[in-house]
């Protein structure tokens, strides 16, 4: 079964939908090493929804000493000029877990270290918006509001220095690229195997699609959906589509887009040993859909799985889950 996917969160899929309307995914994946180890992983289970992200990681160190090394989780980047004009999808309130972000290796729950900078065209600008007051991760609690109040020469001095455009009077605008990291350091004992897990709630899209302004053959940014006949008829019927006049209008549908950067697992040493995968709809009635190379087998209401062994990713995974929308007015 192939099903289709959606990469980019935009207005053109549904051309009557307000600007207000729409929200931008921000795609994450797994923990990475931070230098090369001969730590192989053995298994991975990874389960996927528009609302929550969990993985359970088996590692084994095959070599006669015990090896340690700095795992991490870097969160995805925010570029806060772009969102301060548009909308991100939803974040907690934290402006340093702004994903909920959560680790157990063992059983036992993980003390994370957090490390959260700010750069400007490649420079690490920390220390500019740590003078200013200016908080770093201005897309959550508020953080934005908190950059208007800013006081006038604390915002002309960020100005001044390119991390930020504005006339220094009412407007200004953030320039700069967040990155945050959660790390730890992990022991990971000879011959032996140590299980990490973590979870954590993705930054899921959320926008109107419609199959009027969208066919089932056109790519969105150069990506494709991958729908099959039986899905686009299946979000024509949802969508109340007529097979009059206009087979393809209809009203909106909400659309939810969750992405995963899978392909990181290539980093490893080898391929993951066995692979498991778990997608959810949420709701009976929505309906799924991806680009995937495999055969994703229906387990229950809401959930597709596919299983593999010696698994190397080909892509990381796009995942578009519409459901039924009340009518615009």
């Amino acid at each position: 079964m192939r099903y289709g996917s959606f990469a980019l969160a935009v207005l053109m899929l549904a051309g009557a939908a307000r600007a207000d309307d729409s929200s931008a995914a921000l795609q994450a994946g797994g923990i990475v090493f931070t230098k090369n180890t001969p730590i192989r992983m053995a298994a991975e289970d990874l389960t996927i929804s528009p609302n929550a992200v969990r993985i359970r990681f088996e590692f084994v160190n095959p070599t006669a000493k015990d090896v340690q090394t700095v795992v991490a989780f870097p969160l995805p980047d925010i570029d806060t000029a772009t969102f301060w004009g548009s909308a991100i999808g939803t974040v907690a309130d934290d402006p340093q877990n702004f994903v909920n972000f959560k680790a157990v290796v063992d059983g036992k729950p993980v003390a994370l270290s957090v490390e959260q900078r700010a750069f400007f065209k490649g420079k690490d600008v920390t220390a500019l918006i740590v003078a200013a007051g200016a908080p770093i991760n201005p897309v959550t609690d508020e953080g934005y509001l908190k950059l208007e109040k800013l006081a006038r020469d604390k915002q002309k001095a960020l100005i001044a220095a390119g991390v930020a455009e504005g006339d220094g009077a009412s407007e200004f605008v953030p320039q700069w690229t967040v990155r945050t990291r959660f790390y730890w350091t992990q022991k990971f004992p000879a011959k032996q195997t140590v299980v990490i897990e973590h979870s954590y709630q993705p930054v899921t899209g959320q926008f109107f699609f419609s199959t009027e302004y969208q066919k089932r053959t056109e790519k969105v940014g150069g990506i494709d959906y991958c729908f099959d006949e039986p899905t686009w008829a299946a979000l024509k019927a949802m969508s109340g589509a007529t097979t009059q006049t206009n087979p393809d209008s209809g009203g909106y549908l909400n659309g939810y887009q969750t992405d995963y950067i899978l392909r990181t697992a290539n980093n490893w040493q080898g391929p993951i040993g066995r692979f498991h995968l778990t997608l959810d709809k949420l709701k009976p009635d929505n309906i799924l859909t991806l680009c995937w190379d495999g055969a994703l087998k229906k387990t229950g209401p809401t959930t597709f799985e596919f299983t593999a062994v010696n698994f190397a990713p080909a892509r990381d995974l796009h995942l578009l889950v519409l459901e039924s929308a009340a009518p615009l007015n």
